[in-house]
């Protein structure tokens, strides 16, 4: 029993030394967990967006005869003394193969409505959503223009 009793006075001791260490710790669990619930947070609702934004992009389930793909665009701009280059490459939809094979053959005059509004999209830096579907409504527009009910649609496939 003697024995015992130093033992045993060491664990209190021990136990009140780390204590102290034991509430920070759990102090820094809670501060970690609200950190990580608040970014979980971010990202569910970043994916909303993403998932938003995308729904455009699902033109590849459906693609067929009347997609006419244009690009990779490349944009190199100085946008606050700083060189910036972003590729964007674009996809217009035909009403029907006829129309689309027209748009194929005048695709240089296609590129030459397309890449100003390119430039335009990226002159103030990475656009946002609204700036996409600002573009799209443009090139829509123009392109309908130039080619009377040729146009079904206009989809981003990729912006980098």
């Amino acid at each position: 029993m003697s024995r015992l009793l130093p033992v045993f006075g060491l664990a209190i001791l021990l136990a009140m030394g780390h204590a102290p260490n034991a509430l920070a710790a759990s102090d820094g669990d809670e501060a970690n967990a609200k950190v990580e619930a608040e970014r979980l947070q971010k990202d569910k609702d970043q994916r909303k967006k993403d998932k938003k934004f995308n729904r455009d992009i699902t033109y590849r389930h459906a693609i067929g005869p009347d997609v006419l793909p244009l690009g990779p665009f490349t944009i190199s701009l100085y946008i606050d003394g700083r060189l910036t280059e972003h590729r964007l490459k674009v996809a217009l939809q035909a009403v029907d193969t006829a129309k689309k094979s027209e748009l194929e053959a005048a695709k240089t005059q296609l590129y030459g409505i397309v890449y100003p509004l390119c430039l335009k999209l990226f002159e103030k830096g990475r656009p946002s959503s609204s700036d996409i579907l600002a573009f799209k409504a443009q090139v829509q527009k123009n392109v309908s223009t130039r080619f009377k009910d040729s146009l079904k649609g206009v989809y981003i496939e990729s912006v980098l």
